[in-house]
Formats: structure tokens, C-alpha cells, sequence
């Protein structure tokens, strides 16, 4: 885990919007397959899986682009600033949602599924001024008409060309805003390649043949553990459903998480060494920002 996704693959996996680089809100995606769970005997379960985090490698797509990290604090607050004072002069008072880290967002990635029985925290809406919705909107973001694209390999999506958001990130990208839009989608490009890759790893193979395994001794057919959790009803509560308690439990007895983890470590690393400009201009363009923030917040 960035613009409001503007391409047709489902519903976003990352809106960084102002938690990541508080810039722009450009969404990664992650899709994945559904799957058909067979339902298995309700009595007597065992206890719920602990909800205890499992150490791995962080992979470098995922450190980058979903880590919030003091610059990123910096970044967002000079953004905060910027726009409040835009829009108190246009006769509004500006709300921003609070930050909070990418990696505990609820539409943060999941490449395998679920890793414990905590559902994440409800998105947290803006609050909206109650009158004159209309203004408010047309202040912060400007004309709809007038928008300003950037492309991927594969996808393109638009961003507001005036009002009080893209001002506020012209003060702090300069002339890199595009091409800080266009990087966005090159990392969600790079991060599903990655992942497609990562289905053809014969280690990764191995993990799913004994994740599913363990699952058809619980009764459970299931093609792997993203598919499964797309396949989940709206609202299921994951610590009682039997689905996603043998789901956890198999995680734990076939110790999955901690080597999927390391073998898509490995394919983010080889496709970003593909193209090594990802990751430098990235680095330099968020450099710029904090440098910009800490002019602004002084």
C-alpha cells in the first residue's frame, strides 16, 4: 500500500490518501480468486487461534509504500496545514481524517488471507461540513472538469488539477507530482506481479498443498488462504466462525505465514530490481516532500 482508484478490479486494498504520504490517495489493489468453503460440523470447537502476530521478512514493496514513518507524519501534517489555511480562506473549516499506518488500515493488504482473528478497524469517514457540501467539495478539490493523469503500464488514474488538495501537494512535490501519481501505480503494477509470481514458486506451492491439507481434514475445501478469505460473507466475525478458525489453525500447525512471507519477499525484490528507478525516484521525491513539510512546519 496512494488517488481514488479509477480502474475496474474490485475494491481497494490500500487508500493511503492522507495516512500514507498524506498526497493524492492513489489505491494499490490486490485481487485474488474466489473460492467455495464446504461447511463443516459447528460443535465443540477448539479455542480460537491467539491473535498474535507472526514474525517475517517485510517485503520491500510493503515497507515502502505501507509503512508510515516520522517523514510521513511530517508530510501529512505540512499537508493538514497547508490545506486548513486554503480552506479557511475560501470561508470553510478543513477536517482531515486522523493518520494511522498504512499496515493497520482496514483495506491494508492480505496477501495470504487472514494472520489473525482481529477484524481491523472501520475506515474512518472525513467529517463533512453540514452546509454548502457542494462548496466544500469544489474547494478542496477543485473543478472536476480539470484533472491531471498519470500512467502505468497497464493503468491510468486522474487527480485534480486546482483547488486546495492539489495546491497544497504542488507545494511539497513541485514538478514531481505526476510522476509521484504515476509511481503509485507502478508499485501496485509491480506488487501483482510480484504476487502472480509468487503463485508459480514451487516452495510457495509446496505451503498451499499443506495448508490445504490441513483444511480438508477439517472439512474444508479451499483452493489457498486469499481466496478463502474473499469468499467470506460480509460481517463474519472471525474469531467464532469455523472457517476462519481451522483457517488460523492451519496457518499455525503448518507454520505457513512466516515462509509465504520470505518467498514474496523474493519476488517483490526481483521485480523491483527490474526497473531500479521505482524505487530512487520514490525515495527522492518523498525526500522532497519532507524537506518541503519541514520548511512549511517550521
Amino acid at each position: 500500500m496512494l488517488l481514488n482508484r479509477v480502474v475496474s478490479e474490485g475494491p481497494a486494498v490500500l487508500r493511503r490518501g492522507h495516512r500514507r504520504a498524506g498526497l493524492l490517495g492513489v489505491a494499490l489493489i490486490l485481487t485474488g480468486v474466489g473460492v467455495a468453503a464446504a461447511s463443516i460440523p459447528a460443535p465443540a470447537p477448539p479455542p480460537a487461534p491467539a491473535a498474535q502476530p507472526v514474525a517475517h521478512s517485510r517485503p520491500p514493496i510493503y515497507a515502502l509504500v505501507y509503512t508510515l514513518t516520522p517523514s510521513d507524519e511530517r508530510i501529512a501534517a505540512a499537508q493538514r496545514k497547508l490545506i486548513t489555511a486554503c480552506m479557511a480562506a475560501a470561508g470553510f473549516a478543513y477536517r482531515a481524517a486522523p493518520i494511522a499506518d498504512a499496515a493497520d488500515a482496514p483495506d491494508s493488504p492480505r496477501p495470504f488471507g487472514l494472520e489473525s482473528s482481529e477484524r481491523p478497524p472501520a475506515a474512518s469517514a472525513q467529517e463533512q461540513p453540514v452546509e454548502n457540501p457542494q462548496g466544500y467539495s469544489r474547494a478542496l478539490y477543485g473543478d472536476p472538469k480539470r484533472t491531471v493523469s498519470a500512467r502505468g503500464k497497464t493503468l491510468s488514474v486522474s487527480a485534480p488539477q486546482d483547488g486546495c488538495l492539489a495546491d497544497a501537494e504542488r507545494r511539497l512535490l513541485g514538478d514531481g507530482r505526476v510522476r509521484w501519481m504515476q509511481l503509485h501505480i507502478l508499485f501496485f503494477e509491480a506488487e501483482r506481479r510480484a504476487r502472480d509470481r509468487l503463485d508459480t514458486d514451487a516452495q510457495f506451492r509446496v505451503l498451499n498443498q499443506r495448508w490445504q491439507q490441513c483444511m480438508r481434514e477439517a472439512g474444508i475445501a479451499a483452493e489457498d488462504p486469499r481466496s478463502l478469505l474473499r469468499s467470506l460473507p460480509a460481517g463474519v466475525d472471525f474469531a467464532a466462525d469455523p472457517v476462519t478458525r481451522a483457517d488460523l489453525r492451519c496457518k499455525d500447525r503448518t507454520g505457513y505465514l512466516a515462509p509465504a512471507y520470505d518467498r514474496l519477499t523474493e519476488m517483490q525484490r526481483q521485480v523491483l530490481a527490474e526497473d531500479p528507478a521505482l524505487v530512487a525516484d520514490w525515495t527522492g521525491l518523498h525526500a522532497r516532500q519532507d524537506e518541503a513539510a519541514l520548511r512549511i512546519l517550521a
